[in-house]
């Protein structure tokens, strides 16, 4: 089977990085082309500590997706570039995974439309930590029978959204359960963020009820631990058209 040719958008930052010696060491995916705002003209291999790769930074998106004939973009960058981004992607027919956190929900709005106007898949993960996915699928069920709950989530200082991605989707998947469908209810489930030198990406769910206490807890030590995620996603960006929020496993 021909592999994929992905695009990492943001490649020089800390995820993109990762991501980009991820594609290198993949069977199924290869990593034709990287765009960075920073870096341009230099070899990508030489901002990874590969040495030569061939693939030199670039800092225009639309010419790159063109002349690398990309098949799936991958966006780490700022929540305020993402949609810009994603436009220029869905107008090539290029479905586009979303990494970057932070996104509020007019511009997820404004995603859904464009990859429905398009035909083509657009989808925002706030955590590809497989570690992190259980987590919430288990915070979801415990909530059925355990109502009272609060949510802990720590990062490193350079996260700039606070609460994090993930918490917001967690406190979501709890809201669901209870059936709370009203916005204003949602400090109903309180989250607690913490930004600290040290931490990488950390979580946890309190539950408390009459003379008992659950906890469910996810802890990311470095970044690897989000590539297998990455390598599900990629899998799933043909089975679906239109915007798509979260990982399934």
């Amino acid at each position: 089977m021909k592999r994929k040719k992905v695009a990492v958008i943001g490649c020089c930052g800390k995820m993109g990085q990762v991501v980009c010696r991820y594609l290198l060491s993949h069977n199924d995916y290869e990593l034709a082309a990287g765009i960075d705002s920073t870096r341009t003209g230099d070899d990508l291999g030489a901002v990874l500590g590969l040495g030569t790769t061939g693939i030199q930074v670039s800092g225009n998106l639309q010419t790159t997706l063109s002349d690398a004939k990309i098949d799936i973009a991958i966006d780490f960058t700022v929540p305020d570039a993402v949609v810009a981004n994603t436009a220029i992607c869905l107008q090539a027919k290029i479905p586009v995974l979303i990494g970057t956190t932070g996104i509020n929900q007019e511009d997820q709005i404004k995603l859904d439309n464009l990859a429905r106007k398009m035909n083509t898949a657009v989808m925002i993960v706030p955590n590809f930590a497989i570690g992190a996915i259980l987590m919430m699928d288990f915070a979801r069920k415990a909530a059925k029978y355990m109502k009272n709950v609060e949510i802990i989530e720590m990062h490193h200082p350079q996260k700039l959204d606070k609460p994090s991605g993930t918490a917001i989707r967690t406190r979501q998947h709890i809201l669901d359960e209870l059936g709370i469908k009203d916005e204003s209810t949602a400090e109903q489930v309180p989250i607690h963020s913490v930004r600290l030198p040290g931490l990488v990406a950390h979580q946890t769910v309190i539950f408390g009820d009459i003379g008992q206490t659950l906890t469910i807890r996810h802890d990311s030590l470095n970044r690897d631990s989000f590539m297998p995620g990455i390598g599900i996603a990629l899998s799933q960006m043909y089975s679906f058209t239109g915007l798509k929020v979260g990982l399934e496993i």
